[in-house]
């Protein structure tokens, strides 16, 4: 841990990244959970400002080390919400910073590509295991012209960071740290099964899948754990391949 607090503070004394950088960062931080008070109260903006700061430092000094690195991003939107999780749950700044590197580097990097690759292979995973579970919803959502790259991609692209309420997102990744990441999109499909006969009957879809009620993370795991034996091995292998191979292309 003092190895990884060094690592941290040689980063943060760098200062803030390019204006243009820090100006996306910045844009980012001050709203990142701005109605959740017991956020707010235990993560002060400062400390998400500045981890981010250090890992587009960080990622700058990894392009010149391996140039082969150079898809991914300094800076994506979404971060601060990856990012969020790990501040409020974790005793320290500096291991907050380590797990969202090692998040970002080892666990979901087609996540942060300027093109968020993986994040769009997450959204055709999403519409196929959805048609898989639920065969009846995903034809709903399909005869409303409601695929997941419309609908899903925050919940995607955050690894389900954007939805309520944050102790049990911490729960759901306590076990995705532990599992692999892949379940996020498991995880998904959980939540839209758990509301599906709100989604039936609704006229607009749309506005309800936009902000997904409050969930129970018990539920979800296990709800989620249950729809792995229906899951055919070739698509569980992309589930576990999209979130790291840029190359994975999924029709």
């Amino acid at each position: 841990m003092e190895h990884a607090t060094s690592v941290y503070m040689t980063l943060v004394n760098q200062g803030p990244p390019s204006s243009t950088i820090y100006k996306k960062i910045k844009n980012d931080t001050g709203r990142t959970f701005q109605t959740n008070t017991k956020f707010k109260d235990t993560v002060p903006e400062d400390s998400l400002t500045r981890c981010l700061s250090c890992f587009a430092w960080q990622t700058q000094q990894l392009y010149e080390e391996d140039p082969s690195k150079k898809n991914i991003s300094t800076y994506v939107q979404g971060m601060n919400v990856l990012l969020a999780p790990l501040l409020y749950s974790c005793p320290s700044e500096p291991m907050a910073f380590q797990l969202f590197s090692g998040l970002c580097y080892s666990q979901v990097p087609t996540y942060i590509t300027h093109n968020l690759t993986g994040v769009r292979n997450g959204a055709k995973l999403l519409d196929i295991c959805l048609k898989i579970i639920d065969p009846k919803l995903s034809k709903f959502l399909n005869d409303n012209l409601l695929t997941a790259e419309i609908y899903g991609m925050p919940s995607i692209l955050t690894l389900s960071g954007c939805n309520k309420p944050l102790d049990h997102v911490c729960r759901l990744w306590d076990f995705m740290f532990a599992y692999g990441f892949h379940m996020n999109i498991l995880f998904i499909v959980a939540m839209l099964v758990t509301i599906r006969s709100k989604i039936l009957r609704s006229d607009s879809p749309m506005n309800l899948m936009k902000d997904l009620p409050e969930f129970d993370s018990d539920e979800i795991i296990k709800l989620g754990v249950g729809f792995l034996p229906k899951i055919p091995p070739k698509t569980y292998d992309l589930l576990v391949k999209h979130l790291t191979d840029p190359d994975l292309f999924i029709s």
